[in-house]
């Protein structure tokens, strides 16, 4: 081949690069394939199985699981108890957010000023309640909520002279799911604690000291630059915060058991396919749930997921 006068040799792919390259190909598929099959069997499957289920009649009572459309659907949507569960579940929703993203922030805040072992110390007594299941935090909580004078809450109240009579806390109307949204709190912020102690971290020193040269106190400089910076870390905190109160069923089993007006919308979904045999509806219920987090989630990663560079 001759360019501008000159001749140029031109070489094609060597004979083993192909090969070479379809083995790492395959070696790659091979890598990823334990993965893929984990995720197909965990999530995938049950998907699709949610999404057939919800289409028929599917009753333990009655098993001739013809096709329903959308009335599973309809029937859901239409039940006084699960729209009062939604009701519910946003309460919780903005209780859990509120708390996990204030006291994680705080918290994270503080062990940012310590340093060494005695952070590590701290952080790992932060961490202690993440560590605890769901329905053993029930239990603990259900101690200090008990509605006698047996109770911690009753008790240290009654000394302190500030009811005169012993009080059920979790049947209260309004307090009760705020108290049980309370404990959530209790277990969820030291992920977030964690998460945004990280994303602190990682502001470079650099900036910081720019902004004291500029005159930016501690609020200032939290607020215009911490928090535009951390932004990210803010949007994975909320989801996960908002998976938690969706997904919330353990401690309100332990504590007030299936009281309708506590129960969430996974409440309503257990109640469906265990209580009533009904597993078309709590396919249904489970897939309208999945379309609310999935809601969620975007509208999160829209607006305040953002890609930070220093």
């Amino acid at each position: 081949m001759s360019v501008n006068g000159r001749s140029v040799t031109t070489r094609g792919p060597r004979p083993g690069s192909r090969v070479r390259g379809w083995r790492t190909d395959r070696l790659g598929w091979l890598l990823i394939a334990p993965a893929a099959v984990v995720i197909g069997a965990l999530v995938l499957y049950p998907t699709v199985t949610s999404l057939i289920g919800s289409l028929q009649h599917y009753s333990l009572l009655n098993q001739d699981r013809s096709f329903a459309g959308i009335d599973n659907y309809a029937r859901v949507l239409a039940d006084p108890a699960f729209q009062r569960s939604i009701a519910t579940t946003g309460i919780y929703f903005v209780v859990i957010s509120i708390g996990v993203l204030v006291i994680g922030i705080g918290i994270a805040l503080w062990l940012q000023t310590l340093k060494g072992r005695l952070r590590t110390l701290a952080l790992g007594v932060v961490i202690i309640p993440w560590a605890v299941p769901g329905t053993v935090s029930g239990l603990l909580w259900s101690f200090i909520f008990t509605p006698t004078g047996a109770g911690l809450l009753n008790s240290t109240m009654s000394s302190l002279h500030l009811i005169d009579a012993t009080k059920a806390w979790l049947n209260m109307p309004t307090l009760g799911p705020a108290l049980i949204a309370l404990t959530v709190v209790w277990g969820g912020t030291p992920l977030g604690v964690v998460i945004f102690l990280a994303a602190l971290e990682s502001i470079p020193h650099d900036i910081r000291d720019q902004s004291l040269i500029d005159g930016a106190g501690p609020a200032r400089y939290f607020w215009s630059i911490s928090v535009p910076l951390i932004r990210p870390a803010i949007a994975i905190v909320l989801l996960n915060a908002a998976t938690l109160a969706i997904g919330l069923f353990d401690q309100i089993y332990v504590l007030v058991g299936l009281d309708p007006s506590k129960i969430t919308i996974s409440g309503s979904m257990y109640l469906y396919a265990f209580r009533d045999f009904n597993f078309g509806l709590g396919y249904a219920a489970a897939v309208i749930t999945t379309v609310i987090t999935t809601l969620i989630a975007v509208a999160y990663l829209k607006g305040l997921y953002r890609e930070v560079e220093y």
